[in-house]
């Protein structure tokens, strides 16, 4: 007897956004040209740096040879993949408004911006991935270090996924002034918030080991804080579809991302790293408890007579 067994190549427990976004991403054009000329770019930047090498010797292993790999990294994974995303709640809230169909389908607005926040995060691990080939060959050439290698490839992770979560939750909005606004806004909040972490750095309060964790401990802390806020931003633009009566909390998470650079500006000078961390935490667990919603679950068994 010869049965037949139909295999999806994405398994069920998976968000359908997730899913979606996933594909076409990885079918997009954009995608497809931006992996094409990074490798590119990656290619001669390290070819100039190899030739400068075998011209002048050891003295090309400097940050003037190096630098344009780094601006490449940096301009593409903190700049150019976060605002291809400048449309993305657009394609939901638009016209069309796909989120009522979304909704209706019970789905969480926690599922639908999260799994657009994966989405961008795995063709972003992707792309960096495809980049490892060029890690490797500065370290062996000499001009790189493994431990700086993996912070560097750790920072440029996580500034990503915060500013994918800002850019997601700015694209909410129908104008695009206000989208940049908004973009503008928290980037610049965020950037505040670590340059205070590096302030209190060089007036020597990261001196030893357990201070250096701790300001590691900080950044993530941080990252994570504005991916948070992004991410709430997004959903407080859902919320009216979900809910038209109850007031989005927009204005809160605009409130939290004003105050954090100078909460963390204030303990990091008074009390070092560790005061530092702490209140980045608290405000972690405030900006995840903005809004809860109801769950899944929940919202089905709301739906039963």
């Amino acid at each position: 007897m010869e049965t037949s067994q139909v295999i999806s190549d994405f398994p069920d427990r998976l968000s359908p956004v997730f899913v979606r976004d996933l594909r076409q991403g990885l079918r997009a054009n954009a995608f497809v040209w931006i992996f094409i000329i990074l490798q590119v770019l990656a290619l001669v930047a390290t070819l100039v740096e190899l030739a400068l090498l075998q011209i002048i010797g050891n003295a090309a292993s400097g940050p003037l040879s190096s630098g344009t790999f780094f601006v490449v990294l940096w301009g593409t994974f903190c700049v150019v993949l976060p605002l291809s995303l400048f449309g993305s709640l657009q394609n939901e809230l638009g016209q069309g408004r796909n989120i009522e169909l979304l909704l209706a389908a019970s789905l969480t607005r926690w599922q639908l911006v999260r799994g657009k926040l994966l989405v961008a995060s795995c063709l972003s691990g992707l792309l960096l991935g495809s980049l490892l080939p060029y890690f490797l060959i500065r370290y062996f050439m000499g001009s790189l270090e493994l431990i700086p290698a993996l912070g560097m490839i750790g920072s440029i992770a996580l500034i990503n996924t915060a500013a994918n979560a800002i850019v997601i939750g700015a694209s909410g909005y129908s104008n695009y002034v206000g989208r940049a606004a908004v973009i503008i806004f928290f980037s610049s909040w965020f950037s505040s918030s670590i340059s205070s972490v590096s302030i209190s750095i060089l007036m020597g309060r990261a001196s030893s080991p357990w201070d250096e964790a701790l300001q590691v401990a900080t950044f993530i802390g941080l990252s994570l804080l504005f991916t948070g806020l992004g991410l709430q931003l997004g959903r407080a633009k859902i919320r009216p579809f979900e809910n038209p009566i109850d007031p989005p909390s927009s204005l809160i998470i605009f409130v939290l991302a004003f105050f954090t650079p100078i909460i963390v500006g204030i303990t990091s000078a008074a009390g070092g790293m560790l005061i530092a961390c702490i209140p980045v935490f608290l405000l972690l667990w405030l900006v995840f408890s903005i809004d809860p919603g109801s769950s899944k679950k929940n919202r089905l068994k709301g739906l039963q007579p």
